[in-house]
């Protein structure tokens, strides 16, 4: 994942087959809009902006936690497809937020297809505990946190800080969503590479609950 949005870049024919197959999901046979919304290429500002809005309108239109009440009907579960190469990880902890603020209200059913890669790995796994699935061909990896930056020393330094802090919030979010220890994220994150996961993998690690 990345603090800047240099990463890989879906093409126009790849990005236009896949937003269709969002647009077809939402739409369906029933006669209200299913809870679909997707993250489909890179997390910038622009790709996050969008699936931030689609959360807000599927917590009721409110940006803060919004539990049901007593007597009101359980909502269906919001439906989270993701395929990435990754993105900016302010943008991601942003998202990942919102689903947090959103799941007080209703299940986030999460399911990874193609690639999840980096940024896009802690959304996946953010989904509601026992919703979270993978598609048995998917990739998964996870790297270092990396930026570029210039300016004077300082600046340099501050910003080195700032990876640092991020880093370590990463490590902690990890940790905490699956059955990695601290200690076996800082292992792998040592190598300085990227590191590929399987479905299966992916599954024994605790990112997802289910492969389909």
């Amino acid at each position: 994942m990345s603090t800047h949005n240099n990463t890989e870049e879906t093409t126009e024919e790849e990005a236009s087959a896949q937003a269709a197959m969002i647009m077809a999901a939402m739409q369906g046979e029933e006669e209200e809009p299913r809870s679909v919304l997707g993250i489909i290429g890179d997390i910038e500002s622009e790709s996050a902006n969008e699936v931030m809005q689609g959360f807000i309108h599927f917590n009721d239109g409110k940006v803060f936690p919004n539990p049901l009440e007593e007597g009101d009907e359980v909502e269906p579960d919001v439906e989270f497809l993701i395929t990435t190469g990754g993105g900016a990880v302010h943008e991601m902890f942003a998202i990942y937020d919102l689903m947090n603020i959103v799941k007080v209200r209703r299940d986030i059913a999460t399911l990874g297809v193609g690639k999840v890669f980096s940024a896009g790995v802690p959304l996946l796994i953010n989904g509601t505990p026992g919703k979270r699935h993978i598609t048995k061909n998917t990739r998964i990896m996870l790297h270092r946190c990396n930026g570029g930056n210039m300016g004077t020393t300082a600046d340099m330094e501050s910003s080195h800080e700032e990876m640092r802090l991020i880093e370590d919030m990463m490590i902690d979010l990890l940790a905490e969503n699956t059955n990695l220890t601290v200690t076996d994220i800082k292992q792998m994150f040592s190598t300085n590479t990227d590191t590929f996961f399987s479905a299966e993998q992916a599954l024994e690690m605790g990112l997802v609950d289910k492969i389909i």
